[in-house]
């Protein structure tokens, strides 16, 4: 291959010593050199000559290192879906992605029990662990509430639709989707996966979910679209704050939250505190994107002698979780959806843990509802 790509037999010893002899590189050897590999090398390279390497700068048709985009593998060489994505390009395909996301029905009792990968498990770490999990998964046919029909509103065409079916069932195994996959029961994680697998070669990275936005499978789940007309009564209401601080030694604790008033035009809302004067919520704004339906709430926390900002990403079940980047663990649930009547099944000896540790502190709460609602 040296003297059909022009390369000099210098060259082609400093990508040997970067590439097969590279003890980093278990995988690869003289046996098997990956062309992912390949385009590593010389982005890395490239960048060590001119600086940070920025995708946008090569994305141009015609730029001269446009073959190192991650978005160009082999596999839109090859025949069917591949091919397909490549023709439709990566901007519009995302488009396509985020159009499907929000338009797949999630109707409020209508979930059912699938198993499907641990998606954290599996792009974290590459393993194959089933999990069950609770979503709206779609036949693939039929006029109405299927694959079919959805990725026609969005666009697509039959022989589009038919190279997704092949890949989907036909080619499973290749393209990493979960055996209970049918023609019956398909999941948004399993359309998911069956684009990675087709995008990238090799294991996904948080590189990839940057180029690919809509296939991130653990920041765009179901349980994270909200229609905007389903703001309002997705946040009010009272809920209990569970806070881990960091660190193994330290200790966790509970308190409660009542947010109401929310104005979704005005992107406000406000909250009060389950027990008078123990903090006081103020500046509470609410941050939507219709596009990709994902709600996110900021507001400050107000305690004596301190001032916690609070952001945090809303679930379509009435939960949020802040975000840290001190490593502080802080999650709050509605007590009305998701935590149960009984006070003996918050904080008896046999609540379950993942309802007890709203109530730690404050058994109080656990019995005197009536002061949340």
């Amino acid at each position: 291959m040296t003297g059909e790509l022009g390369l000099e037999v210098e060259m082609a010893g400093h990508i040997k010593h970067r590439t097969v002899d590279n003890a980093a590189l278990p995988n690869i050897t003289e046996d098997s050199v990956t062309w992912p590999c390949i385009q590593n090398l010389i982005r890395d390279c490239w960048a060590e000559a001119n600086g940070e390497w920025k995708r946008e700068e090569h994305a141009e048709e015609g730029a001269p290192y446009r073959g190192l985009l991650r978005t160009n593998t082999l596999a839109v060489k090859k025949e069917g879906l591949a091919k397909m994505l490549n023709e439709i390009g990566q901007a519009k395909f995302i488009d396509v992605m985020w159009d499907v996301y929000i338009n797949w029905p999630c109707v409020a009792g209508q979930e059912a029990v699938v198993s499907r990968y641990n998606r954290k498990m599996l792009l974290n770490h590459g393993q194959k662990v089933d999990t069950e999990k609770t979503t709206w998964p779609l036949p693939f046919e039929g006029e109405t509430n299927s694959i079919t029909a959805l990725m026609t509103q969005c666009g697509w065409n039959a022989d589009q639709i038919g190279c997704l079916r092949e890949q989907l069932f036909n080619l499973k195994e290749e393209s990493g989707v979960h055996p209970d996959c049918s023609p019956e029961s398909v999941c948004w994680p399993d359309l998911q996966q069956v684009f990675r697998s087709v995008v990238c070669e090799g294991e996904w990275s948080t590189e990839n979910n940057v180029d690919w936005p809509p296939l991130d499978g653990r920041k765009v789940t179901l349980r994270l679209k909200i229609l905007k007309d389903q703001i309002k009564q997705t946040l009010e209401g009272a809920y209990r704050m569970y806070c881990k601080p960091p660190g193994e030694d330290s200790e966790a604790f509970s308190y409660g939250l009542v947010i109401e008033n929310v104005d979704v035009e005005a992107g406000t809302f406000e909250g009060r505190p389950r027990t008078e004067g123990k903090y006081e919520v103020k500046d509470g704004k609410i941050e939507y994107d219709e596009k990709t339906g994902r709600l996110c709430i900021r507001y400050d926390e107000c305690w004596p002698g301190q001032v916690d900002h609070l952001f945090a990403r809303v679930k379509s079940n009435a939960k949020f979780q802040c975000e840290s980047e001190d490593g502080f663990e802080q999650k709050a649930t509605n007590i009305t959806r998701n935590l149960p009547d009984d006070p003996d099944d918050r904080v008896g000896e046999n609540a379950k843990d993942g309802v007890k540790k709203y109530y730690l502190y404050d058994d109080d709460a656990a019995i005197d509802q009536a002061t949340e609602v």
